[in-house]
C-alpha cells in the first residue's frame, strides 16, 4: 500500500511533534478567603435529647449542622440552641474535611448565646475575627453569611422590619431582638449578618414572619461577661408592670398629662427591683432612661424601644432608678439579680442531664416544664394542653412571699390492672396526695410512703373529668415492680442515691 506525501511526511513529523512540550503556565494560587469566610466556621454537632413524654429514655442521635463566628483565636461565637444536649461538636474551616473537636466553654439558654473553645492550633490557621460592629443594623439592608452542609458559602440579604424587646425563647429574659425579612430559607443555625465588612446579629431562628437575630451589642456585652470571671449571666425584670397611657388612670394616680411613668403592679419573687420597688410605685426613670406613660424609652442606638431593656445595658450590680412613692419622687438603688431555681413555678429549661420523674401504680409524674410544653412542636402554645399553658403564661414565677413551690402533672399512664379506668388521665395537675399540698416532685415521694386508712388518693385540679384517683395500698408495690419490669422503666435516681447512701447523712 502505498502512502500519500503529505501523510508521510506526517508520520515522519509525529515523534517530534510528541516530544515538543509546551511553556508551562504560570502556577496559580487558591484565591484567598473573604473576610465572611475567614471569620466564620461551620460547626457537626451530634446531638441526643432527653424525651419529656417518656423521661426514662433519650431520643435517637441525630446531626444538627451550623455555624460559629471566630471570636478571636481560641474561641468560638454560636447559638445556645445549637449545641444544647450535645454529645461530640466538631468545627471545620471554610467548608473544608478535616474535622477539629471543640468543647463548650459557656452556655447562656435565656440569651441563646454559647462560647466554644478549639485547642488545635492548625484550626486557627487562616482564620480572622470579624470585627462586631458597635450599632446593629436598624433600618434597610444587610448580608446574610453561612456556611451550607456541602461546603459552600452562600451569602444572601434581609431587610429590617423592626426592633423590639422579646422575651427569651428558655426563660423570661427581656432582650433586643432583629425581625427581618429575607428570600433564603432553613435559617436560624447562627447564621451570620453583616453590613459594610462588619458582624451585626447572630440569627436565632426563623418562622412565616421572618428571622430572628441576637443584634451586635448584646453580643458584645455577653463576650465582655464571660471575661468577667465567674460569669454572672444576665438580669431579669423583679415585678409586673402597668401602663399609664389612659386619662382615668393618670388623674387616679395623682399624675400630670405630660408627665412619664408606669406602673409596678406585682412584685415577684426574684429578679431585678423585686427587693426594692414596692408595689403601686409609679416608675419613672431606669438607669437614665426616662419611661413613658407606655413603658418606652428612645435609645441611642435602638431608638423608641420598650425599656425593660435599660437592665442589661450594664454588667454593674446595680441600677439607678426614679420612682413616685406616696406622692414624692425618690431615688432608688435597684440590684440587678437573675431568677434563681427557686423562683420558677415552671422551669425555663433543662438539658444536659436527666429528666426526674416518678413512676407509680403506672402514673408518670414529673415536674411541669417549659421543654415538657415544646414537645407540642413550634406551635406549642396552641397545641398543647390548654390549661398547662395557661399555668406557665399566668404563674410560671413564683410571687413575692409565696414559698417556693413546682407544678406536678401526671403525664402519661403505663396501662395495667391497677389503674383501669384511669388510662385517659394525662397532661393533669396534681394538688395533693394523701392529704398533703404539693410543692415538688419531692413531696410526691414522701406522700405515697404514707398512705391513708390503706389507700393512696390523690387529689387532681378541677376540670379534666376526675377529681380523685384512689389505689390500694397494699398492691401498689406489686403494681409498681410489674409495670417496671414490663415497659423498662428505671428506678428513679433519687430512690437509687438513697438505698446506697449512709443513714442519717
Amino acid at each position: 500500500m502505498r502512502i500519500s506525501a503529505p501523510i508521510a511526511a506526517f508520520v515522519v513529523a509525529l515523534p517530534l511533534l510528541l516530544t515538543w512540550s509546551r511553556p508551562a503556565l504560570p502556577q496559580q494560587e487558591s484565591p484567598q478567603p473573604g473576610v465572611e469566610q475567614a471569620g466564620l466556621v461551620s460547626l457537626r454537632i451530634t446531638v441526643q435529647d432527653f424525651n419529656p413524654a417518656v423521661p426514662w429514655n433519650k431520643k435517637p442521635e441525630r446531626m444538627v449542622l451550623g455555624n460559629a463566628l471566630v471570636v478571636r483565636e481560641g474561641l468560638l461565637l454560636t447559638t445556645a440552641d445549637l449545641v444544647k444536649n450535645a454529645t461530640l461538636v466538631e468545627v471545620r474551616k471554610f467548608g473544608s474535611y478535616p474535622d477539629f473537636p471543640a468543647r463548650t466553654l459557656l452556655l447562656d439558654h435565656e440569651l441563646d448565646l454559647a462560647l466554644l473553645e478549639v485547642d488545635s492550633a492548625e484550626f486557627w490557621r487562616g482564620l480572622r475575627p470579624l470585627p462586631l460592629s458597635e450599632a446593629p443594623v436598624v433600618a434597610g439592608r444587610f448580608d446574610i453569611n453561612r456556611w451550607r452542609h456541602n461546603g459552600r458559602f452562600e451569602q444572601g440579604s434581609g431587610e429590617v422590619v423592626e426592633l423590639k424587646v422579646a422575651t427569651s425563647r428558655f426563660g423570661n429574659l427581656e432582650i433586643p431582638e432583629l425581625r427581618a425579612s429575607t428570600a433564603m430559607r432553613g435559617l436560624g443555625w447562627a447564621e451570620v449578618l453583616t453590613s459594610q465588612g462588619k458582624m451585626t446579629g447572630i440569627v436565632t431562628s426563623q418562622d412565616q414572619e421572618g428571622l430572628q437575630a441576637n443584634m451586635s451589642p448584646l453580643l458584645r456585652l455577653f463576650i465582655e461577661a464571660y471575661g468577667r470571671s465567674p460569669y454572672r449571666g444576665f438580669a431579669h425584670r423583679g415585678f409586673a408592670w402597668q401602663q399609664l397611657n389612659q386619662a382615668a388612670l393618670r388623674r387616679f394616680h395623682d399624675l400630670e398629662e405630660n408627665s412619664p411613668g408606669i406602673l409596678v403592679r406585682r412584685l415577684l419573687a426574684g429578679g431585678t427591683g423585686s427587693t426594692q420597688l414596692r408595689e403601686g410605685d409609679i416608675l419613672l426613670r431606669l438607669g437614665g432612661n426616662v419611661i413613658d406613660p407606655e413603658g418606652r424609652i428612645f435609645h441611642p442606638l435602638y431608638g423608641r424601644i420598650l425599656f425593660t431593656i435599660a437592665i442589661n445595658e450594664t454588667l454593674d450590680e446595680t441600677i439607678p432608678a426614679l420612682v413616685i412613692r406616696d406622692g414624692r419622687e425618690q431615688e432608688l438603688t435597684l440590684r440587678r439579680r437573675l431568677f434563681a431555681k427557686e423562683d420558677y413555678r415552671i422551669q425555663p429549661y433543662q438539658f444536659g442531664r436527666p429528666i426526674d420523674f416518678e413512676m407509680f401504680g403506672g402514673l408518670v409524674v414529673q415536674e411541669l416544664s417549659l421543654g415538657y410544653l415544646r414537645f407540642w412542636g413550634r406551635e406549642w402554645r396552641y397545641k398543647a394542653p390548654t390549661r398547662l399553658v395557661v399555668e406557665y403564661f399566668l404563674n410560671n414565677l413564683r410571687k413575692a412571699g409565696a414559698e417556693p413551690e413546682k407544678v406536678i402533672v401526671i403525664s402519661s399512664v403505663l396501662p395495667d390492672r391497677t389503674n383501669v379506668g384511669y388510662e385517659g388521665i394525662r397532661n393533669s395537675i396534681l394538688r395533693r396526695v394523701n392529704g398533703v399540698p404539693l410543692k415538688s416532685l419531692h413531696d410526691f415521694r414522701a406522700a405515697v410512703t404514707r398512705p391513708v386508712n390503706g389507700f393512696h388518693v390523690l387529689e387532681l385540679i378541677p376540670g379534666g373529668g376526675r377529681d380523685k384517683l384512689v389505689f390500694r395500698a397494699d398492691e401498689i408495690e406489686e403494681a409498681n415492680r410489674r409495670i417496671r419490669e414490663r415497659f423498662g422503666v428505671p428506678e428513679p435516681r433519687e430512690r437509687l442515691t438513697a438505698k446506697t447512701s449512709t443513714p442519717g447523712k
